[in-house]
């Protein structure tokens, strides 16, 4: 199983790591722009130079030298919705990736015919799309996370640097807030928990990708868009169906979105920036919402068909030698 989550690791590690490092790369150099973009504007205005906030007319020297609690609740905002924001972008370009990696993960063997090889390996076609699905969902997010992670942590010190050269405090206005680290606490405890969502997805897609002969892509969009589609006719006949909130928010958009988007990413988008925008968390209720995700039978429902769907592409695989 190492070697086979080696081999999968070192055949797509432009998508795989490359794709999140440079992202996080050019965040940082956005950031360093507009940065050096405000320095300039220092330069030409002088370091001394006038602007209001709040109607008040101030300067940037003066404003770091007499930080109040509103300025502090201010910057504690921003930092929050920074390290949202920079998790959210991570998870988006990484679950596009990953959404196309597990559509040709089986498939693309079989075109090329080199799935004759892999198959004359000792190793069982249960073990390979294990492998592959171990990498999709634990093991990618993962090594994600650990960019967002150091990334996060260069933009801070980019930050405490540039606060500190205009004579400002470090430690209060950037260190020393205290939603920080409940709010990483939270993305950590809310992790596992997009795994098991994201596993429904990686079912499907592995199972298109071993069924289908030609174009998995559309099999796997299509079938869920078209299933949707047919339960709101049927319903207008009059016959019983399935809920569309359940029908579409529950199972078509998880199916095919699960890796990208889901209530946990929901979940930590409201501590970062307060419910309605009103930038007021109650951490209480937000901890509880999180040990409600876990206690949500949806959740567990889900990761249980996402490995029975797992079978059903090692069933296909198994007796699928050419495309």
């Amino acid at each position: 199983m190492i070697w086979l989550v080696k081999r999968e690791f070192w055949e797509h590690r432009g998508g795989f790591f490359w794709a999140p490092f440079w992202t996080g790369v050019a965040v940082l150099a956005l950031t360093l722009l507009g940065l050096l973009a405000g320095e300039v504007g220092l330069m030409v205005h002088g370091a001394h130079g006038t602007f209001e906030v709040n109607g008040v007319t101030t300067n940037l020297q003066e404003m770091l030298a007499h930080v109040g609690p509103q300025q502090v609740e201010q910057v504690a905002k921003a930092l929050a919705g920074s390290l949202y924001s920079l998790d959210a972008v991570l998870t988006l370009v990484i679950g596009i990736v990953l959404f196309f990696y597990l559509l040709g993960a089986l498939y693309d063997d079989r075109r090329d015919r080199s799935v004759l090889f892999w198959k004359s390996l000792p190793v069982s076609d249960a073990a390979t799309v294990t492998s592959k699905a171990l990498m999709a969902v634990v093991l990618i997010p993962l090594l994600v996370f650990a960019i967002f992670l150091c990334t996060w942590l260069l933009l801070m010190l980019v930050m405490s640097a540039v606060v500190l050269l205009h004579g400002g405090s470090p430690w209060q206005l950037i260190w020393g807030q205290s939603n920080l680290l409940p709010l990483l606490t939270l993305q950590i405890a809310a992790l596992p928990a997009h795994m098991l969502l994201s596993l429904l997805t990686a079912g499907w897609l592995l199972l298109c990708s071993a069924a289908v002969r030609s174009k998995p892509f559309l099999w796997a969009v299509l079938i869920p868009i078209l299933a949707g589609i047919a339960n709101g006719w049927i319903g207008l006949m009059g016959v019983p169906t399935v809920s569309s909130h359940l029908l579409w928010a529950e199972g078509i958009k998880r199916l095919l979105l699960g890796t990208i988007v889901g209530p946990a990413n929901t979940i930590v988008a409201e501590a970062a920036f307060g419910r309605d925008r009103g930038f007021v968390v109650d951490w209480s209720t937000t901890w509880r919402g999180v040990a409600d995700l876990y206690a949500t039978p949806g959740l567990w429902i889900g990761a249980v068909l996402g490995i029975a769907l797992i079978a059903g592409a090692v069933w296909f695989r198994r007796r699928s030698s050419e495309a």
